[in-house]
């Protein structure tokens, strides 16, 4: 018989630290923190009592550590975390105690034909890890730079309190998000110095590493070399300036080497390497800046980090809010442990019919020939749907991404408040056939859902910005309920998706982040072109003359390997220089303005699993970097006097995409 229960006593922190050192950190190598620890004391004085330093608490305590290890939780024993293993410790207790027991002899005859207690398998359906998040429900974490850990962000009270701390902490963030990624990253660990222009030679080379020196700490070193990390930006002379957490320092990029396969534009956190000089600066007279420039010899991208590695440091966290681990009132962290993980991935791989339809973007539903088009495309697929009914190895559409703008000119009030209830009844009537063509396929209706993802000539956004990319802010909301309400009547309850831009579809295991913007454009407008970019230009021009004069290609190109068409190259500059920065928007504000409440919405660390792009201006192309596949599905007909629709099919089993083309 057990004995009696011990009375509840009140503990501090301090009685528990010492045991909770000896079993938890010096015995199992966890680090419990100051959180954790008051849990703890709380559970410990609650359980046991005055028997606090009795052997069923340490061997409570064992039973954490164990539980906390198998769950790969990670080395930092947080307080809401506790708190998940305790309450699961407690129900496996109080199971036991319910379960009957057996005689303790297993000879009796009692006992030798009773069956052995079958473990419950608890079965995972796929519907529950499917969903569709937009930046409103996306669950805000933020970087805590000193635990070097994701927390949720608390509530503020003021809503512009709010906004004033978010636009100050925008970079912050950023740049502490960035620094973490380095200081995990194997060539970025703080031993020998060595030169930043042998990275993509020595980038897999442990033996070869790099110091990065904090800006502040260059001041009185003239004529030394060093290596700056820092946000790239310009000061009040124009001139280019980076800037860390410590100060900011004047740049001189004459002589510099840009490391190829990426753009460079203001806004972006870079690596630089070069030589301090204490004079020659723009802001030599000015006390508060450190003055002199700092000459660059070579700058690159802080390498971007695989998913898995960023998920294992951080924890995984469930950044997706798949599990309803955020609480906003009590601020716990839900975690995605080993066995769930393990089962996920299973699942994934046993849905090989599972596929996702990403129409390309500018579905202008005003336009007669993209509504043609629709038509031929869902009549293919309905008759497709129809054949496959029935049959084992049938592809099953689980979602029809739509992306706009839907209108082909910007919903706007050019002349008065009348115009614009004369735009708004326009707009929600190319809802209305769009409602009417597509009930003419019941069985599309009754298997897809159907997202609807803004663009810039999409209300109310664009009353503003007049469908000016560059005033257009991001996020950007969803396309108000009251435009596409026959469509809504239409559907099923739920297969209707407000989308907003960007957003994230959550399959399972996998994150897919969805993004609507014109980027490359952007960046090649914006790129800085170095001197030693020149140089290759002039290079490759006259390769062009030579080549033209009929000379020998082989002796021209050499040994410099296959042949990259230009499409290909800035394809992989964008998609390398995206996924470096952990940003879907790695610009200053001047280009695009950003709500820094949500710029959670906005940031790609860790990386997602893949990444959609709709860039309408540039050509569709798959690219894969660090594990993350990016693709851009382009427009949904790439000129007027096209007769060809263009859309992409995803398979989430083995994460491949198929373009497609439509011809009507």
């Amino acid at each position: 018989m057990s004995g009696p229960a011990s009375l509840p006593v009140k503990l501090v922190p301090s009685n528990i630290r010492p045991i909770a050192y000896r079993i938890l950190s010096k015995k199992h190598g966890l680090n419990i923190q100051t959180d954790a620890l008051s849990v703890l004391t709380d559970v410990i004085g609650l359980r046991f009592g005055a028997e606090w330093r009795g052997p069923k608490a340490q061997q409570f305590m064992e039973e954490i550590a164990k539980s906390w290890k198998h769950q790969d939780r990670g080395l930092f024993i947080d307080g809401p975390g506790l708190q998940q293993v305790v309450n699961e410790l407690s129900k496996e207790k109080s199971v036991e105690r319910d379960e009957p027991k057996l005689a303790s002899r297993s000879d009796t005859l009692m006992d030798i034909d009773a069956p052995a207690p079958a473990k419950k398998e608890v079965v995972i359906n796929w519907t529950d890890y499917f969903s569709f998040i937009t930046p409103d429900e996306q669950p805000n974490f933020e970087f805590d730079r000193v635990r070097k850990q994701f927390t949720p962000k608390p509530p503020v009270g003021s809503k512009l309190q709010s906004s004033l701390k978010a636009a100050t902490n925008y970079f912050n963030q950023r740049y502490h998000l960035l620094v973490d990624r380095l200081s995990r990253h194997e060539n970025f660990q703080k031993q020998s110095f060595s030169s930043l222009a042998a990275i993509n030679s020595t980038l897999n080379n442990s033996d070869v590493k790099y110091d990065i020196t904090l800006i502040k700490n260059v001041l009185g070193r003239d004529g030394s070399k060093f290596i700056l990390f820092g946000l790239l930006s310009k000061n009040m002379n124009d001139n280019y300036i980076l800037e860390d957490s410590t100060d900011h320092i004047e740049l001189d990029f004459t002589h510099t080497h840009a490391t190829e396969g990426s753009f460079y534009t203001p806004g972006m956190f870079l690596i630089v390497e070069g030589i301090y000089s204490a004079s020659g600066g723009s802001m030599s007279n000015d006390a508060s800046v450190i003055s002199g420039r700092f000459h660059v010899s070579n700058v690159s991208h802080p390498p971007a980090e695989r998913r898995d590695t960023s998920l294992k440091s951080y924890g995984y966290l469930d950044f997706m809010g798949i599990l309803g681990g955020v609480s906003r009132s009590n601020g716990a962290i839900g975690k995605i442990d080993k066995p769930l993980r393990k089962k996920l991935s299973s699942l994934e791989k046993a849905l090989g019919g599972h596929k996702l339809i990403f129409l390309g973007a500018n579905c202008f539903l005003d336009d007669k020939k993209i509504m043609t088009g629709l038509k031929k495309y869902f009549t293919k697929l309905e008759a497709l749907l129809i054949d496959q009914q029935g049959s084992d190895d049938s592809e099953l559409p689980l979602a029809i991404v739509m992306t706009g703008s839907f209108c082909s000119q910007p919903l706007t009030a050019a002349n008065g408040s009348s115009t614009l209830v004369s735009n708004s009844e326009n707009y929600k009537s190319n809802f209305d056939d769009f409602a009417a063509l597509l009930a003419n396929f019941p069985v599309i209706i009754k298997t897809c859902k159907f997202v609807l993802v803004p663009g810039p000539n999409d209300p109310w956004q664009s009353s503003y910005s007049l469908g000016r990319g560059s005033l257009t802010s991001i996020p950007q909301k969803s396309i108000p309920k009251v435009f596409v309400t026959r469509l809504e009547r239409l559907l099923p309850k739920g297969n209707l998706i407000f989308g907003g831009n960007p957003m994230r579809i959550n399959y399972i295991s996998q994150e897919i982040v969805l993004y609507r913007d014109d980027l490359m454009n952007k960046l090649k407008r914006n790129d800085i072109i170095f001197q030693d970019q020149l140089q290759q230009l002039e290079d490759e021009e006259a390769e062009k003359e030579n080549l033209q004069e009929g000379l020998d290609v082989k002796k021209i190109v050499g040994d410099q390997g296959p042949y990259l068409s230009s499409k290909i190259k800035q394809a992989r500059q964008l998609v390398k220089t995206i996924l470096d920065q952990g940003n879907l928007q790695p610009f200053l504000k001047d280009l695009k303005i950003v709500d820094p409440n949500y710029s959670h919405a906005l940031r790609i660390e860790p990386l997602p699993t893949s990444l959609v792009l709709f860039d309408t201006r540039f050509e569709s192309f798959e690219v894969t970097y660090n594990g993350c596949k990016v693709v851009n599905i382009g427009s949904l007909i790439s000129n007027k006097n096209s007769k060809r629709l263009n859309y992409a099919e995803y398979y989430p089993s083995h994460k491949s995409y198929s373009f497609r083309e439509q011809y009507f």
